[in-house]
């Protein structure tokens, strides 16, 4: 085997290390969130709790049909985890991540009692095409062709 095929194994075999590491790593903050998300919002009665891992420091969970996304949060000399409650824009109805974090029940109660609206609705941030879904754009596009062809017919 010569240097160059050495070398390729051994990039691949780091490599492979590495996302594995990854893995196992996001694996074990999300038990950590799990566990943090029963203490912080007295979970215990809640029953199972469905916890995914995105990252090696977030991860999403679902209690009782509310979806929050939990960060590892870095400061200077401290680390803690955060929570943040998804739902769906009542305007554009694409799902966001709220900014604010809910560090207890109320917290969350007071962002179930306001409307849920995205930053981009709130402050007009973006186009309105940004906020049309896709399948809208494409059907808005088709007209303009339709009309451009019987102005010319």
């Amino acid at each position: 085997m010569d240097l160059r095929e050495r070398a390729i194994r051994a990039a691949k075999e780091r490599q492979e290390r590495r996302e594995t590491e990854k893995l196992k790593a996001a694996s074990e903050f999300a038990i950590e969130a799990e566990d943090e998300f029963r203490d912080v919002f007295c979970a215990d009665n809640i029953g199972k709790l469905n916890v995914k891992p995105v990252g090696e420091n977030i991860a999403e969970i679902v209690a009782d049909g509310l979806e929050f996304e939990a960060r590892r949060i870095h400061r200077e000399y401290d680390t803690y985890i955060r929570f943040y409650l998804r739902a769906k824009c009542e305007k554009c109805k694409r799902w966001f991540t709220h900014t604010t974090p809910c560090e207890n029940l109320a917290d969350i109660g007071q962002l179930l009692i306001n409307p849920a609206i995205c930053d981009s609705c709130r402050y007009g941030i973006g186009t309105e095409t940004a906020k049309k879904s896709e399948a809208e754009q494409v059907v808005e596009k088709l007209r303009e062709i339709i009309e451009i062809v019987y102005e010319k017919n």
